[in-house]
This record gives structure tokens, sequence and C-alpha cells, in this order.
């Protein structure tokens, strides 16, 4: 999500997809998109080519986070995208009339509604890397270029063009596949029992299991030697077991796969070597038993053929980029989306386990673990008392906002369950696409400053190893109740790599929030 690749539709070739995909670092054409009349910097006006069929045209919306400003006016969500020709725009509309013009990727763009909110079209890449922009606002006593960045969320409402919508709402046919399988004179034998995950559900037929994901799809599971039901829908995506060449791009996953032992069963990655914090993985990837085959949106294709490539598990960041979706189909290699960030409750991640076992013919074992590490969690869980004590969770971004998880969140969840009361308490709901927000320092302060506990988020900025590591990106820390007690902490590159780790983090959570233990797993105290 750190390059700007250009957007595809269709793909001639394996040549051309790796060209189209792979492309970096250049900003759509916005003299081609119809309606656009760039400025650019130099001040000389470029015109725009009529060419453009607009009735080739889709749209759909997406929406966004906004951090940069003083947080006063922001950008309104979802944001509309327009996509013609294979060339995106994005119509952003701003709470405040005061900007009289934006530099997207150095392309200058004029207010479009001088007399209402400031509007600009604006020509994008893709709706998956975040996008830095400046914005010349007229509301102070000169004018003032502010920077800002726009970060992606959820696509919803696609009105034409099926490709860009499709299965975004996780669209299954749950009643039309299993009446083939009764037509095929197949009856469930059995279903994989869950306790608290929500997002699949697993059906045992002869020889085959029926896999159904709201958020995803349908997927048939079929065993060596067993065959494929006629009548199915096309969206039914076929799983042959044994899976021996998986290609892994869900990093969430890996986890769940090697602790289930279908660790061999992954030959591809979508990660390299040293962006691994299992060390199962990246010492496969050392050795050679894991190659890097590319990242979602610009695969290796060649690479997963010559491999035998026989099931790609991708999350839900596939969906911005259908053209790879397509073509991997088109080369014969399922697709399982999985998303497991959307279970509501901490440990419904954890039991993806079961899932995994099921694919990869490790269910024994998976079930083994997760009765394990609720026989570990479930008597705290009944027994936990509430600490009375606030947490913040948070890392301060490059910019200086501050990166908070929304309420809702299986982050904040796990400290409730743990004891404790998430702050700020204004972060509203999380919806899975967006599960964090920013916020100004100064919002922050007010929300938690009186926090008993602060928990600072190394998995993007990188782990604090001092209390002055924090303080010195921004002084105001010290002024906050938990560093004047002593009570900061950071977390552990490896945990959002490890969910199987949950049992233990909310272990760590409860023993701060009580003042019991000193050694954790996953948290490191401050100094």
């Amino acid at each position: 999500m750190r390059k700007y690749p250009k957007r595809i539709l269709t793909i001639a070739s394996i040549v051309l997809v790796n060209l189209c995909v792979t492309s970096c670092g250049k900003a759509a054409d916005a003299d081609s998109i119809q309606g656009v009349t760039p400025v650019y910097s130099e001040g000389t006006e470029a015109a725009p080519d009529a060419s453009a069929d607009a009735d080739t045209a889709s749209s759909y919306f997406v929406g966004i986070s906004v951090s940069g400003g003083t947080g006063k006016a922001t950008i309104e969500s979802p944001v509309t995208i327009t996509e013609a020709d294979g060339k995106l725009t994005a119509k952003l509309v701003w709470t405040s009339k005061n900007y009289d013009y934006m530099i997207v990727d150095g392309v200058r763009y004029e207010d479009e509604n001088p007399d209402g909110a400031s509007t600009f079209t604006v020509a994008i890449d893709n709706v998956t890397d975040p996008l830095t922009v400046i914005a010349d606002t007229t509301a102070m006593s000169k004018p003032h270029e502010i920077e800002y960045v726009i970060t992606w969320g959820e696509i919803t409402g696609s009105d034409a063009g099926a490709e860009i919508g499709a299965n975004k709402s996780g669209s299954t046919n749950r009643a039309a596949v299993e009446q083939a399988l009764s037509d095929a004179g197949l009856t469930v034998t059995d279903t994989v029992p869950l306790q608290y995950a929500s997002g699949f559900t697993i059906d045992r037929y002869e020889g085959i299991d029926y896999v159904c994901v709201p958020n995803s799809g349908d997927y048939l599971v079929i065993s060596e030697g067993g065959t494929v039901p006629d009548g199915l829908p096309d969206s039914v995506v076929i799983i042959k077991r044994p899976l021996t060449h998986a290609y892994l791009v869900s990093t969430s996953a890996m986890d769940l796969i090697n602790t289930c032992g279908a660790l061999g069963d992954i030959r591809l990655s979508g990660t390299n070597a040293g962006d691994w914090y299992i060390d199962d993985a990246r010492a496969a990837m050392e050795n050679g038993q894991i190659l890097y085959a590319g990242k979602y949106r610009a695969p290796d294709y060649e690479l997963l053929l010559e491999n035998e490539c026989d099931l790609a598990i991708e999350n839900t960041m596939i969906y911005h980029e259908p053209a790879v979706k397509e073509k991997l189909t088109e080369l014969g290699i399922p697709v399982f989306v999985e998303t497991s960030s959307y279970e509501t409750h901490p440990l419904g991640r954890l039991e993806w386990i079961k899932l995994y076992g099921v694919l990869f013919g490790k269910e024994a074992e998976a079930t083994r673990y997760f009765d394990e590490q609720i026989g570990k969690i479930g008597p705290m869980l009944k027994e936990q008392q509430d600490s009375g004590k606030t947490v913040a969770f948070f890392h301060v971004a490059a910019n200086g906002m501050i990166n908070v998880r929304k309420n809702g969140d299986y982050i904040t969840k796990m400290i409730t369950l743990s004891g404790g009361h998430y702050v700020p308490e204004n972060t509203g709901e999380s919806d899975n696409a967006l599960s964090t927000m920013n916020m100004q320092m100064e919002d922050f302060y007010m929300g938690a400053a009186d926090a008993d506990i602060l928990i600072y988020n190394s998995t993007i900025g990188g782990e604090i190893k001092s209390v002055a590591e924090l303080t010195d990106k921004n002084p105001l820390f010290r002024d906050f109740k938990a560093v004047k007690e002593g009570q900061v902490y950071c977390t552990s590159r490896d945990l959002f790599q490890q969910i199987t780790g949950m049992a233990e983090f909310m272990q760590d959570l409860s023993d701060v929030l009580n003042g019991t233990g000193q050694n954790y797993t996953y948290l490191n105290k401050l100094e």
C-alpha cells in the first residue's frame, strides 16, 4: 500500500499484467479525463480531451479518513469515484468553502464550486494507496497551503461496471449451492462447531466441505479424488485438496496456518522475509522453502505457474484490484478471500484456525489448539473484574497526528474483556474497513491525558524503547497521568501477525490493569 500502481481493468497477457500493475510513481493522465481542466503549478492550462465516452463510465463510493491540518475542515466521506477508459477520478468535497485550489501529484485543480463547499475532481491512480494532497486555504489572514493525507476505506455502491463493485458486500449464493449439492444426492453429515467466529460456516458433505464466508463468497473444498457437482453457480470457487503449493498474501493467516501445522503447504508468499515477525515463516523464506511471489496487486504470475500454485489466500484488499483476482482465476488458481478482521469478537479471529485446518487437512490439530487456548483464557474472562482503569492505545504518525483505534475495534474489545476502559471515547464505531482514525494531539490530550495506562502501538512506526522517545514525539505527553506515574507500555512488533497470541495479549492486559506480573509476552514497560 505504499506504491502507486496504475489501475487496470483488463489484462491481455501475463506480461501486460506485470507491466501495468507494477508501474509506479506516475499520476494518472488527468488531461485525458473528461470534465477536468487541470492547471499545472506553472500556471499553464491544459485543454481536456473530449473523446471519453460518458456512457462507459462507472461510479462508486469509497469511505475515507483524512489527516493533516487543524482538523476544523475535512473532506466529506464517502468520496465519489468515477472510472472511464481505465482512468479514475475522485470528487473531493470539503466541509469548508475556503479552499481555492488543490495540488495532487503535481497537478493543480481549481475549485469547481466557488459559491459553496469547495469541490475538486482530481485524477488518481487507485483507491488503495494513501494519497498525499496539498490544499490552499483562504481562511487565514493570507492564503496558506496545507498538506493532507487521504486514506481509502471500503468500496460500496457501484452503479455501473459490475467488476468494480463485485462481491464488495460479500454476496453469497447459499441457497443455490445447497440446491446443487442436494440435486447431486449429497446431504449435510456434520457442521464445524463455532464458539466465537461469525464470519464463516463450514458444512460437511461426503467428500466435500462447503465453506460459506458472508463477506467473501462460497467455496467448495473437494477431497482428493472427489468430483465437482453439476449445477453450481458460476461464482462458487472450487478448492481441491491436498493443497501443497499455496500463495499466501494475507499476513494474518500465516500464524494460524503455521500453528495448525500447514506451513509446509505454503510455497509462495506476498510478504518478504524481512517483513515477517513469525520466526518459522521468515526462516522458511530464508531457506527457500517459501518463495516471494509479489504483493497482492502485482503477483509474479509466471512464478505462480512454475510452482503449480493451487490456492491464493488473499485479504479484502484484492477487491481493490479486480483485474488481479480475475487473472488468477483465469490461470486456474482459486482465490480464497479471508475476512477474519471482520470478526466482532477478538477470539473469533483466533477461531479461523479451524477454517485453515479444514483447507489444509489439519482439522484435528487446529481444533486442539483452539480448545487449549480457550481453556487458558476462559477462566480469566469469567472471573475478570472491572479494574476501573482507563487505557489509551495509539501511535504517533509521521505528521504528528495521533492514530487511535475506533470503539468496537477488536483491540478495544480486548481491553474491555481484560477489565479496562478504552479512551478516548469519542472515536466512533469501527466499520472493519477503517478500524483506526487520526486525531489532532489537542483532541487526544483532552480524551486521554488522564488515562491510567498508555500503550504505544509499534506496528506502523516501530517500537519505542523509553518514555523519553515518546515525549520527544510531542512534549505534551509529559503532562499525561500515565507518563507521570510510569504506566507507559509499547507493543512488540509481532503482535499483529501473531493472531494465536490473543490469549497471551489479554493476559498481559489483565496483568497490567491489576498490577500483577511483570513478565509480559507482547508488552514492554517503558522507563
